[in-house]
């Protein structure tokens, strides 16, 4: 039978509600409690650092609360003494990002790009590639969800953006660029890194986020930058949201070599959630082994 406290209701906007107060409760507790509880207003729940699961709560979990909670508290209250990073893209079901023009709005549903949002929500920075912000032209914020604008961050070795993109127009004034270090550029929101083939050296970035004081930084793009990340075994968490679409011929999600044999292949430890006509791929890539914190 179930306890009168588990009768409560609770709605969507609540359970993210209680999400956000977890990352600020988190951001401010000791990092070596076992559990954590977090609260708002009526509602609260329990959650255990070693099982990554809720442990004690006194409302109904609905299978669309469920999946908020499983989602974003792990990467939320996650035990990594360091940026816990965590990409996503959105791609076809022959494993493409855009046409071969360039094109990728929108690939993904509605859902999915609500997703996006809330991942922007409990990130401290957001990075992307220079070609994320030509060909898209984001604002890269937290329009669609409640939620703080993170820091936005954008990789532009040889200094090519103009300034003018939506991205800078923003009034919290809060976009970077990263660029070559020998490259002249006097805006205040600039950092210097160097830079080798056109490329920045992911331990380089990771010493930047590190120096900032960030915990979460969402790789939002584009595939190359992705990559480079995955393929280094820095990414903790990789989200890849399957559309049901066919487009042929475009730009491929992953840029890495592949391996020889398929014995070589790696399976990632996966959970799948429905959103709408998609289906998001959430792996952990601490859990696969692929990766391991000291």
């Amino acid at each position: 039978m179930q306890k009168k406290s588990n009768t409560i209701s609770i709605t969507k906007n609540k359970a993210w509600s209680l999400i956000l107060n977890a990352k600020s409760l988190y951001e401010s507790s000791s990092n070596t409690k076992k559990t954590i509880t977090i609260k708002d207003g009526t509602f609260s729940l329990t959650y255990s650092f070693q099982k990554e699961e809720i442990i004690k709560n006194n409302f109904r979990l609905n299978e669309e609360v469920q999946e908020l909670f499983n989602i974003f508290l792990p990467i939320i209250l996650n035990k990594k003494d360091g940026p816990y990073l965590i990409g996503h893209l959105a791609q076809s079901l022959d494993g493409f990002i855009a046409t071969k023009l360039g094109e990728s709005k929108y690939i993904s549903c509605k859902k999915n790009i609500e997703h996006i949002h809330r991942i922007r929500a409990i990130a401290d920075i957001i990075l992307v590639g220079k070609k994320t912000i030509t060909f898209d032209d984001p604002c890269l914020t937290t329009r669609l969800v409640k939620g703080d604008n993170p820091m936005r961050i954008i990789l532009d070795p040889r200094n090519k953006l103009k300034g003018t993109e939506k991205i800078f127009k923003h009034r919290d004034k809060n976009s970077f660029r990263v660029i070559g270090i020998n490259k002249r550029n006097y805006d205040e929101n600039v950092f210097k890194l160097p830079v080798s083939n056109n490329t920045f050296k992911i331990k380089d970035l990771i010493s930047l986020f590190k120096k900032l004081k960030k915990n979460i930084v969402f790789i939002e793009g584009g595939g190359y930058t992705i990559s480079e990340f995955y393929k280094g075994n820095h990414l903790d968490r990789l989200h890849i949201c399957l559309s049901p679409t066919i487009i042929g011929k475009g730009k491929n999600s992953f840029l890495i070599t592949g391996k020889k044999s398929i014995k070589d292949f790696e399976n990632h430890d996966t959970r799948y959630y429905m959103m709408g006509k998609d289906i998001l791929c959430d792996m952990n890539l601490v859990t696969s082994g692929r990766i391991k914190y000291k």
